[in-house]
């Protein structure tokens, strides 16, 4: 079986890719967007999706950690590296403490950040060929990149809270958006009444 789906979210391909497992789909490549599946004993698998060092490739220390650990490297693609266990063989988590957790979840973020930077310059390369050059079809390709580019925003967005998140729950302090604004605003005020 073969479906078409795009994740910036990695907890949202993991939920779906849990799920075709449980359904009886193990997942047994990746390309552009595009998934393959084969039949399998229905919640055989539970995959994980993790973030590498290096661009379509992983290094030997971490494949061999993952074997030793019972876990299958299905496919690498770009940061993402998409692996799997067998659920007979227990509880299959990456991440066990908080603050490896928020390091993954940054160097997400940095991926999202310099993918921002690439796109917008990409933008307005097609802008200036459509506007300077007359080309229409740098319009059309400058829609295209700005809707990719409000895809990534969003998930970099979301990355940042998942970030918050975490290092609330690490540190106990909450981020009260309202609070700050409260301070910010009794500060403006304080310095109105030095001067006045």
């Amino acid at each position: 079986m073969i479906k078409f789906r795009i994740y910036l979210d990695k907890e949202a391909e993991e939920k779906w890719l849990n799920q075709m497992a449980a359904d009886g789909w193990a997942m047994e490549s990746f390309f552009g967007g595009i998934y393959q599946f084969s039949a399998c004993e229905k919640g055989a698998y539970t995959y994980r999706v993790d973030f590498g060092d290096k661009l379509f490739s992983i290094s030997e220390d971490y494949r061999e950690l993952m074997q030793d650990a019972g876990i299958q490297i299905v496919q690498t693609w770009g940061y993402w590296v998409i692996l799997r266990k067998k659920t007979s063989e227990g509880a299959f988590t990456l991440y066990t403490d908080l603050a490896s957790n928020i390091e993954h979840y940054q160097k997400i973020r940095r991926m999202f950040k310099i993918v921002t930077i690439i796109e917008l310059i990409c933008l307005f390369i097609e802008l200036y060929v459509g506007a300077v050059e007359g080309i229409v079809l740098g319009y059309a390709f400058a829609l295209l990149i700005g809707a990719l580019l409000l895809s990534v925003i969003n998930a970099l967005f979301q990355t940042n809270q998942k970030i918050a998140e975490l290092e609330e729950k690490m540190t106990g302090i909450a981020r009260n958006k309202k609070n700050i604004m409260m301070t910010v605003k009794n500060l403006v005020l304080w310095q109105k009444e030095c001067r006045g």
